[in-house]
């Protein structure tokens, strides 16, 4: 999990710790955070787009 991913890559959470489990998206950027490498997922949804920070671990390509 986490190879290559990059900016622009569509992604599903599928980390069995992260809250955002199930979740799908693109990713808005890649950065550093506690954990290591991180992304940041944009998922657009019916009445907002939300945006949330996940480790790289926890996704897969969609």
């Amino acid at each position: 999990m986490g190879d290559g991913i990059a900016a622009g890559v569509a992604v599903k959470v599928t980390g069995v710790s992260s809250t955002e489990r199930g979740s799908q998206g693109v990713v808005k950027a890649i950065r550093r955070g506690w954990t290591g490498k991180e992304a940041v997922v944009v998922a657009t949804g019916v009445l907002r787009t939300r945006e949330f920070t996940v480790p790289l671990s926890d996704l897969s390509r969609a």
